[in-house]
């Protein structure tokens, strides 16, 4: 368990220089969907799927990016189109994250899903974005194909 990001990046030091797995950087991009952080500050994006998280028992996010201006955690999933899955994948990074490699304060965390088809009913989405809000982080936001953040 680690007490700050810093010291998670150095313990991850070695799988980051071999495998990206943590580089100063604003974009992830996977199969024809794309997250970007427009922003003058630098990030950290670490790929958490097979980088931070090696073990397949886990179902877990793609990338996460630190925001090092206030220790903001932002969860990102790529995903096809069953956004109710990429959600439940952004919850279990957070809960292992909390359980075995950083805690993260609630106010600090942010989810995203960028998928390639979104679905059309507003009140199912609604309802995904006001439990994740509840019980999990600040704000879970969608978008489909790609996803242009502009943090506050």
């Amino acid at each position: 368990m680690h007490s700050n990001y810093n010291e998670l990046i150095e313990s991850h030091k070695q799988s980051c220089q071999n495998n990206d797995c943590c580089v100063n950087n604003k974009v992830a991009n996977e199969k024809g969907k794309k997250f970007e952080i427009d922003s003058k500050e630098n990030f950290i994006k670490m790929r958490i799927d097979n980088c931070l998280i090696v073990n397949n028992q886990e179902k877990k996010c793609d990338f996460g990016f630190i925001r090092n201006l206030n220790d903001e955690f932002y969860f990102v999933e790529l995903k096809g189109s069953d956004v109710e899955q990429a959600k439940k994948q952004i919850i279990n990074t957070i809960t292992y994250f909390e359980e075995n490699i950083i805690k993260i304060p609630k106010d600090k965390r942010f989810g995203f899903v960028v998928s390639s088809k979104f679905p059309k009913s507003g009140s199912d989405v609604n309802n995904l974005i006001q439990d994740f809000k509840k019980k999990y982080g600040k704000s879970l936001k969608f978008k489909n194909k790609i996803l242009i953040y502009k943090p506050i």
